[in-house]
């Protein structure tokens, strides 16, 4: 065989359903960048929010709820429209987003916040002090609102949380965003005694708010009657059995490349069939996951449930 008769694998064959695959992908933004299905949720959030305009500070908040329920979309949202708001009335705040799951290190989310907030800084070099006198100096000329991500994440690491430290800071508004209420238990009683967080739980999706989010992802992502509102519903119906909308979202993409497969313009029943047994074969495995971290944990003596 000559290197002329193998099949090229990445070749350039389109889609007989979809217009654009990155609208399912599980990690975008939704489309316009406007959360669905949580108007009352980001009027509860804003509202709190409001005093940061006015008193330069506003009351701290921790978000929490389950995985897929919206709660980084609902922050992010709410953070640039607070961005857009201090420039309509020209009342300049600055605004921040930092995944603690992914810094992993005091440090390393003190810089991100920096950088988040265009305080020019160099990536290594710099000691901890260095950095919180950059946060302060920065807090000279603005109020600042700093949404944590995953907390979690740097809260068993620390000596002098990073929290707290923020926390005591004048003009400045915490965020905190988790999957467990639990977690914020891992904070200081000193730090939770000043930090008095207002509480907002962010529950699963039902299946009429999972067909709404989905249906509106299926409208940007395929071509036109490539997939029909009762197919949809039945993945809406998976959805809010996951409690996850991400699920939902990878099973249009799913059945999509399974129509694909069979080289047609419509998904089918069978189509949707396979990617919901695909979705929870993959939300099994995320149990089993779980349960090993549990068990590790107990070994450790760190359990939680």
């Amino acid at each position: 065989m000559s290197i002329g008769d193998i099949m090229p694998l990445f070749e350039y064959v389109k889609s007989s359903v979809l217009l654009d695959s990155t609208i399912l992908d599980s990690q975008s933004d939704p489309p316009d960048g406007v959360p669905l299905c949580r108007e009352q949720d980001l009027k509860l959030m804003a509202s709190n929010i409001s005093d940061i305009f006015t008193m330069g500070r506003a009351r701290n908040m921790f978000v929490w709820g389950l995985p897929g329920t919206g709660k980084t979309a609902c922050i992010q949202y709410l953070l640039k429209e607070t961005e857009s708001h201090s420039k309509r009335i020209n009342s300049p705040v600055g605004t921040a987003y930092v995944n603690a799951g992914r810094t992993r290190s005091p440090y390393s989310t003190l810089l991100q916040i920096l950088k988040q907030l265009n305080v020019p800084i160099p990536d290594v070099g710099w000691q901890f002090f260095r950095l919180k006198q950059a946060i302060e100096n920065t807090l000279k000329e603005k109020p600042l609102l700093i949404a944590v991500d995953e907390v979690e994440g740097i809260l068993y690491k620390e000596k002098e949380p990073l929290i707290y430290y923020l926390n005591r800071q004048p003009k400045t508004t915490l965020i905190l965003i988790s999957n467990k209420l639990s977690q914020a238990t891992q904070l200081p009683e000193r730090c939770l005694s000043t930090l008095q967080p207002l509480l907002i739980q962010l529950y699963p999706y039902s299946t009429a708010e999972a067909f709404k989010i989905l249906k509106a992802r299926a409208q940007r992502a395929f071509k036109p009657n490539a997939i029909s509102d009762e197919l949809i519903n039945v993945v809406a119906k998976a959805t809010s059995d996951t409690h996850d909308i991400r699920f939902g979202i990878s099973m249009l993409l799913t059945a999509a490349r399974s129509a694909e497969k069979r080289h047609a313009s419509t998904i089918n029943e069978g189509d949707i069939q396979f990617a919901v047994q695909q979705a929870l074969v993959i939300k099994n495995l995320t149990k089993i996951d779980t349960l090993s971290k549990r068990i590790k944990k107990q070994r450790g003596k760190t359990i939680d449930f």
